[in-house]
């Protein structure tokens, strides 16, 4: 199970969403199993491709006006899920 930060840069304001999938390992993120363009483009109801990239890093895509990435991927237990849930940061 793997928590996600999703990064959002607006103009000058930044800010963070966090979502998680209980069926991905951050081992397989980091083996391509789930990439950061499909994360992104399922959280945001989005079909990100090549174009809406949004810097020759390919790490940022851009969402309307906005730039979005991914700022960190880690494992997660199902206790500490239930954890941010109580604390409403994920649902």
């Amino acid at each position: 199970m793997i928590l996600i930060d999703i990064g959002v840069q607006d103009g000058e304001r930044e800010y963070n969403h966090y979502c998680y999938y209980e069926t991905f390992s951050k081992d397989d993120h980091d083996k391509g199993k789930i990439t950061e363009r499909t994360i992104l483009s399922e959280f945001f109801g989005l079909n990100l491709t090549d174009d809406d990239y949004f810097d020759n890093d390919k790490d940022s895509y851009w969402n309307d006006t906005s730039a979005v990435y991914i700022n960190s991927v880690q494992d997660i237990s199902s206790q500490e899920l239930e954890t941010l849930r109580k604390l409403e940061i994920v649902y």
